[in-house]
């Protein structure tokens, strides 16, 4: 696979759409190959209706949340991410597995020893490098409340839940150091974020 294969993570409100779109463009001209832009849940064709039962669905289990995530994964793998790094395209995806461990397991408390087996099982491509945007949950929701009328049952659980997703992130991160690009955003600008990330980025392209 020639493609570079790259995730953005973050709690909500962190600013992933915005860094991904430019570093979309970026990665596209300093490697002059394609790069497909995607996101998770529900970014391959066909996949709105299940990303709108995850995100608004009322009343599942928290297994039963994780089931349904790695499904539409699996469904994203085999219809957008793999067809394009075989053909030689970059892909840049909003969200992947340590989503999974920070919500599922840090957020809706699943076993994390169990939940890592069950992604493990499923044999999904490791990204080449992992962005996580490191923002203080305060200002995540300030975000999240002045974009969005109605949030998702995630963005409505509220700054506890935030706080204790955001803690699991940067355990997930510090137990990777060498895989992942770590930026702290608070008081930084969109360019310096922008900036920080593609410093980091610039010795593997």
């Amino acid at each position: 696979m020639a493609g570079i294969f790259i995730t953005l993570e973050g709690i909500d409100g962190a600013g992933k759409s915005t860094q991904a779109g430019r570093l979309a463009q970026w990665l596209e001209e300093r490697t002059g190959r394609k790069t497909v832009r995607t996101f998770e849940p529900g970014g391959w064709p066909g996949g709105n209706s299940l990303r709108e039962f995850i995100l608004n669905g009322r009343g599942f289990s928290a297994m039963s949340e994780l089931l349904m995530f790695l499904a539409d994964r699996a469904e994203h793998v085999s219809r957008v991410i793999l067809p394009s790094l075989r053909q030689g395209h970059n892909v840049i995806c909003e969200r992947w597995n340590e989503s999974t461990l920070a919500y599922q397991s840090g957020g809706h408390e699943l076993n994390p020893a169990h939940v890592k087996r069950i992604i493990n099982a499923c044999n999904f491509p490791e990204p080449d490098a992992k962005i996580l945007i490191d923002i203080s949950p305060e200002t995540a929701i300030e975000r999240v409340k002045s974009r969005k009328n109605n949030p998702d049952k995630f963005e409505a659980e509220g700054l506890a839940f935030m706080k204790t997703v955001a803690g699991f992130y940067r355990l997930i991160a510090e137990s990777e150091p060498g895989k992942f690009i770590v930026v702290k955003s608070d008081g930084l600008n969109e360019d310096e974020v922008f900036a920080a990330i593609t410093s980091r980025l610039e010795a593997m392209t």
